[in-house]
């Protein structure tokens, strides 16, 4: 299954996205609900599967999930009890995901399904679940350039009409948040996501790998890394001379990125120019 060279073929650029706290698909009135739910879904045509990469799933080694049925896990406590009995029992693609662990000697689970990392923007995106979607693991204490260097490893997908999506978030404290969500933004996090956009549109791979010494306030917008890793596994799959594209930016809870990007190869920058 490879693609045609049709330049009307919709783009499989890599994607980064936030997902952000499981109340926003409660919520309904925020410019990250209408980003996900209105803007996203067109970015998701011509794939003939979605991997997700969610900073919810992490292995000792990378591993793709292969069940038929990729369920709905509520990995998630003491939220109302309508967000419990939501379900996206999208079909995954065992065959394919097999083929793709075969290549890239990944493991694979054939009982796991979509952590909220990933049927939660997809419910919002491509609610009649017409995309077979599943999921790639993160490295357990992996390091930025250890995602960096897994995502490269899956630039090829885009020959098997695969789209990755990277699903974590730009920033995420949530000891910081303000529960109230109101109209008060911190500084600290805008001047990181603003550091983080700025150095990924300038191909600063170093830089970016070695956030946690040169990013501002890279602690405070990051206590642990495991929300941020998605990122870098979106970068790393991406075209060597990728264009970085913001498709949305706003922060909910004072502090919590919902930032968006995609990095396009410049072919596809090119002919939107």
């Amino acid at each position: 299954m490879t693609r045609s060279a049709n330049t009307q073929t919709p783009s499989l650029a890599p994607i980064f996205i936030s997902h952000g706290s499981p109340m926003l698909v409660a919520r309904q009135s925020t410019p990250a609900f209408d980003f996900l739910h209105q803007q996203l879904g067109p970015h998701l045509e011509g794939a003939a599967a979605i991997m997700v990469i969610s900073a919810h799933w992490q292995a000792a080694t990378p591993t793709i999930s292969t069940a038929p049925l990729q369920h709905t896990i509520h990995d998630f406590y003491g939220f109302p009890d309508a967000l419990y009995q939501l379900h996206y029992d999208v079909a995954g693609a065992p065959d394919l995901a097999r083929e793709i662990a075969n290549r890239l000697d990944f493991a694979t689970d054939d009982v796991r399904g979509l952590d909220h990392g990933a049927w939660m923007p997809m419910i919002l995106a491509r609610p009649e679940a017409d995309i077979p979607v599943f999921q790639l693991s993160m490295l357990e204490r992996g390091s930025p350039l250890d995602h960096y260097a897994l995502g490269k490893k899956l630039r090829a997908l885009r020959d098997l009409d695969v789209l990755v999506i990277g699903s974590g978030a730009l920033t995420h404290n949530l000891r910081s948040l303000d529960p109230n969500d109101g109209p008060q933004i911190d500084a600290w996090a805008e001047e990181f996501c603003d550091w983080m956009v700025t150095h990924a549109n300038a191909h600063d791979i170093d830089s970016l790998l070695a956030y946690r010494t040169k990013a501002p306030h890279a602690r405070m917008a990051h206590p642990h890394d495991d929300h941020l890793m998605p990122f870098y596994v979106a970068l790393g799959a991406a075209d060597e001379n990728y264009v970085s594209k913001t498709l949305h930016h706003s922060i909910e809870f004072a502090n919590l990125a919902m930032t968006a990007l995609r990095f396009y190869d410049q072919e596809e920058a090119d002919k939107a120019a």
